[in-house]
């Protein structure tokens, strides 16, 4: 059942939960809610949210609402919404000047200019596509297909497939290492990460992710050769990727869809129904801080590099909200 806005903000500001040996502290110890933005009468749920640090605004892909929002972080304010079908999530190429969105349902990519917010060309695929990034070194746009055994590989210079690179299971999210120059992607029925070189483009290694199991949630700390992967069972394994194995796990919330780091504080922001996981990553090992109070619909999550916000969005039924924290550290 959808909670009804006021009982939400009433959550987001209660206490937090902290730590295995259940010590409680006040929500404020840690961060305090910064911005509330309202989009009236939408009631759909949103996917993946991203960062446009260069234009500073936060893109939803608005998969229940069949579109693309767009907000501007400097005003706290909604720019516009782009109908576009069900959009689950946004690839940027910086160069070019455009956003890439998956449009699930209809198959297809949509290329949007990101100065006037406009869909410029549509790229068709054989299936419903899911996660999406650009990858700069080698200028290509890569796309899952949801549930399916490939990932496409866009030219965005010509707005064509150009490729597919099998993989061993349905997909979930994906980053790109570009100190590596490696693309690492979550395979949820094989309880793996399977990592891509966008130079072959060939899967070229699996890692295991137990005791984190079906991996949803994958995000990326490049500075000290790891990546973060969620399992739906309420397990965030932290993987070398100089080595391929597992470092070290801490205990989140379950069913966590959508993860975020932020490396000026080292925290991992883990977004699942009602609640954020909060994790303290440190040198040699992560540790559960508590658990932000949110919305069942809340399970994305985007972290600001310029003001170190963190990002959700989620329906009451009636109305939709992006709403921000800011972190006491």
């Amino acid at each position: 059942m959808q909670r009804p806005y006021h009982s939400i903000v009433s959550l987001s500001l209660c206490a937090l939960v902290l730590g295995a040996a259940g010590a409680r502290a006040d929500q404020s110890e840690i961060a305090h809610q910064s911005a509330s933005i309202e989009e009236p009468g939408s009631a759909g749920k949103f996917d993946f949210l991203r960062v446009d640090t260069k234009r500073h605004r936060l893109l939803a892909a608005h998969e229940n609402d069949g579109t693309m929002d767009v907000f501007d972080l400097d005003k706290n304010s909604l720019i516009t919404r782009i109908k576009l079908g069900g959009a689950v999530d946004t690839a940027m190429d910086p160069e070019s000047k455009r956003y890439y969105v998956s449009v699930q349902e209809d198959k297809r990519v949509a290329v949007l200019d990101a100065a006037t917010l406009r869909e410029v060309k549509s790229i068709k695929l054989d299936g419903p596509s899911d996660a999406i990034i650009f990858e700069p070194k080698n200028r290509k746009v890569y796309v899952t297909h949801d549930d399916g055994d490939h990932v496409w590989v866009i030219d965005p210079g010509t707005d064509r497939v150009v490729g597919a690179i099998s993989i061993p299971g349905a997909p979930e999210f994906m980053v790109y290492d570009p100190d590596a120059d490696r693309i690492y992607l979550n395979i949820k029925p094989k309880d793996e990460i399977v990592v891509i070189d966008p130079g072959s483009d060939t899967v070229v290694a699996h890692w295991p992710t137990a005791p984190a199991t079906q991996p949803h949630g994958l995000a990326l700390d490049s500075k000290n050769h790891r990546v973060f992967s969620s399992g739906a069972n309420g397990k965030l394994a932290v993987i070398d990727t100089r080595t391929g194995q597992v470092s070290t796990v801490a205990d989140i919330a379950n069913k966590v869809d959508q993860i975020a780091f932020d490396p000026a504080s080292g925290l991992v922001y883990c977004a699942g129904p009602d609640k954020m996981s909060v994790v303290q990553a440190g040198a040699d090992k992560v540790s559960l801080i508590g658990n932000i109070a949110t919305a069942a619909t809340a399970k994305n999550v985007a972290v600001d590099p310029a003001t170190r916000s963190v990002w959700t969005t989620y329906t009451d039924g009636k109305s939709s909200f992006a709403k921000a924290w800011i972190p006491k550290k």
